[in-house]
């Protein structure tokens, strides 16, 4: 198998580096350039600042065979790409009489004469450079020879970015693409072991990346080819057992709407310390109405009473965080909604609130069916977003749990 070809990333705008907006785009053209062949090892922010982008990227090229940087060719005065780039190669900026062309049309909408000039801008072309036209927006990409390699520079906005990464890398490529294990309750240290079992002396590198109450294990080929790599991530799903639940790329609320799509399965949430996060995180999935019925946001207990049916003399002898109270709510909310399946979610999130008897952390989760109802306790740990946000994804891997079961 022919070697990783080595990679690096340059994301430009002051915007990024100074905290005002997130950077997605390296995670994006990472996974891409992986899939391609290439081994991406170096990333890097800069902002808008030509001389220390124009140092930057020269290092770079000097460096690795390719480098892909994104942002900082619009018409704005802090657009500052192409001139870096010009600088760093020594390459002089000349027009594109066809870009020009197109730019024209969009420069007349302008009311101020010098927005207009500015849109022109971005006919500037490095001397040599193979044009990446845009889908949307303005700006076009550039291909251009280094002495390493290619420096290839794409706009910053992730709708005019994609298509012409993908362009850029339909022209060939002999990757193959990583596998990513999906994981819920799991530590990062049980799924790394779990993970190298399953590896064993392949030529895969293994990657853990975690969330709260989630891991994804990343096996990204190292020589091994496809058929090798398949089989290691084979092996790797039944080392990680049935916390594994998917290796496709699927979210957990989408494979719990997938499960119950397949099984003709209706569901509705019960929450209350949770606040409608559950409902939340399915209904962000498209097409989740053919499956999802609704949910109830039951924070205090007279909701709990009104709208889910659970009995008042329950809540007076358990209290509202309980195994009966979310046994109660998850039958509650499948009565009141007519699902097949009702899951619910009830505990302290703190930071106050907690008791010696009921500390923060302490959850219990309830799904009803048709068989029956399940409840359980889970004592979960972090801050309040922390402990909503386990609490979430617990609430979901016990409904995917009861549907695995039909």
């Amino acid at each position: 198998m022919p070697e990783r070809k080595p990679a690096a990333i340059v994301t430009v705008g002051s915007e990024l580096v100074e905290g005002l907006r997130l950077d997605t785009n390296t995670r994006e053209i990472a996974l891409a350039l992986s899939s391609a062949g290439f081994w991406v090892k170096e990333a890097v922010s800069v902002g808008d600042d030509i001389e220390l982008l124009a140092g930057t990227l020269s290092r770079l090229i000097g460096r690795y065979e390719l480098v892909v940087g994104t942002g900082g060719l619009g018409p704005t005065h802090d657009d500052i790409t192409r001139e870096a780039a010009a600088m760093a190669l020594d390459l002089e900026l000349l027009p594109d009489e066809a870009i020009a062309e197109r730019l024209a049309t969009i420069a007349s909408r302008h009311v101020r004469t010098r927005a207009a000039d500015q849109i022109g801008l971005q006919a500037l072309i490095l001397a040599g450079a193979t044009v990446l036209h845009p889908d949307s927006g303005t700006a076009p990409g550039q291909i251009v020879q280094t002495p390493r390699g290619r420096l290839v520079l794409l706009p910053g906005p992730p709708h005019e970015m994609r298509p012409m990464l993908e362009e850029f890398l339909d022209s060939g490529s002999d990757g193959v693409a990583p596998r990513i294990l999906s994981c819920v309750g799991m530590s990062e240290s049980d799924a790394q072991l779990a993970a190298q079992e399953g590896i064993g002396d392949a030529a895969v590198s293994l990657t853990v990346l975690a969330t709260p109450a989630l891991v994804d294990v990343v096996l990204i080929d190292d020589g091994a080819g496809e058929r090798i790599l398949a089989e290691v991530a084979s092996r790797v799903r039944a080392a990680l057992g049935d916390r594994c639940f998917a290796e496709d790329g699927r979210s957990l609320p989408q494979v719990v709407l997938s499960l119950a799509r397949d099984r003709g399965i209706t569901l509705a949430t019960a929450e209350s310390c949770t606040g409608g996060l559950v409902a939340a995180a399915l209904t962000d999935i498209s097409g989740a109405s053919d499956t999802f019925l609704g949910g109830v946001v039951a924070y205090a207990n007279t909701i709990k009473t009104s709208l889910l049916a659970v009995p008042d003399a329950l809540l007076r002898e358990y209290g509202a965080v309980s195994e009966p109270i979310a046994a109660a709510m998850a039958t509650g909310v499948r009565d009141v909604t007519g699902a097949e399946l009702g899951v619910s979610v009830t505990g302290v999130a703190g930071p106050a609130g907690g008791t010696a008897d009921r500390p923060v952390g302490m959850v219990y989760f309830g799904v009803a069916d048709s068989r029956g109802v399940l409840s359980e306790r889970r004592d979960l740990f972090g801050d309040r977003p922390g402990i909503r946000t386990r609490a979430c994804v617990t609430a979901l891997d016990m409904a995917r749990r009861r549907l695995l079961e039909r």
